[in-house]
């Protein structure tokens, strides 16, 4: 029933998130938006959904049934209330957060330091690459359309 729940919230609140900038004037049609949106979840759930799971749910603390539903539950309410509220929020973020909470309550050594740096990396070189990549393309292309 929390997986169940994790994945309603997670919607709510990704398909927001995802199908937003594609949708509006000069956008695409929100049904179309809609579409593009649920493709590129079902691409990210099909490519890494796997091996961001481990990732949480082994490599930074060790779960067992009872704390990884003590964690899904309170990522799955965190998103959720958000998202009604109109709120985009970062489920990677409710879910890392609520499993150290789980780390926290259980010893903070049981915590996983390179997996946590790891993660906290990503979340930071993330949009400072897709910066730079961004700002690289748009100089590339008024570069060479003025020629």
């Amino acid at each position: 029933m929390a997986g169940s729940y994790g994945a309603y919230a997670l919607g709510a609140n990704n398909v927001a998130n995802v199908t937003g900038p594609f949708a509006g004037p000069g956008g695409l049609a929100i049904h179309w938006a809609t579409l593009v949106g649920s493709a590129a979840i079902g691409l990210g759930i099909l490519t890494y959904s796997k091996r961001v799971m481990l990732t949480v749910g082994r490599g930074l603390v060790q779960l067992d049934a009872f704390t990884a539903f003590i964690a899904i539950l309170a990522e799955a309410v965190t998103v959720h209330v958000f998202a009604i509220i109109g709120v985009p929020v970062s489920t990677s973020q409710a879910i890392v957060g609520a499993v150290l909470g789980i780390g926290i309550i259980k010893g903070v050594k049981t915590v996983n330091k390179k997996t946590l740096w790891k993660i906290l990396f990503g979340w930071i070189g993330t949009p400072a690459v897709s910066a730079a990549l961004a700002l690289g393309t748009y100089e590339a292309f008024t570069y060479f359309s003025s020629l």
